[in-house]
């Protein structure tokens, strides 16, 4: 029961930080849909688990909070991936721009010399 209403405020202060996201426009609607749908999701599992240890049976894993563990490392892994392939772009488009700033002062000088 102590867990379940961490849970609940936690989801809940989750929930507000991606509508405040939202607002000050930190955060697309796209992700704070997402964002809002897997807060609102937790806080009904943590309101009603028996639905969360029913689906789990459905689909093969004996019991719900097991389910949740497996989504959220799965989850996590294609996040780590995701992220990781954010950051290599970001580190070309990095180079590709102090290639042409270097450049472009390369030129500046060679004028002014």
């Amino acid at each position: 029961m102590v867990f379940q209403i961490f849970l609940i405020l936690f989801a809940i202060f989750g929930l507000v930080r991606a509508g405040k996201q939202y607002n000050t426009q930190k955060i697309s609607r796209h992700w704070f849909m997402l964002w809002g749908l897997v807060w609102v999701l937790l806080i009904l599992a943590a309101i009603f688990p028996s639905v969360i240890d029913s689906f789990a049976r459905l689909v093969g894993v004996e019991r719900g909070a097991d389910l949740l563990l497996y989504t959220s490392v799965v989850v996590l892994i294609y996040a780590t991936f995701r992220n990781m392939v954010l950051t290599q772009k970001l580190r070309e488009e990095h180079t590709e721009l102090v290639r042409q700033v270097a450049i472009r002062d390369a030129k500046k000088t060679e004028k002014a010399g």
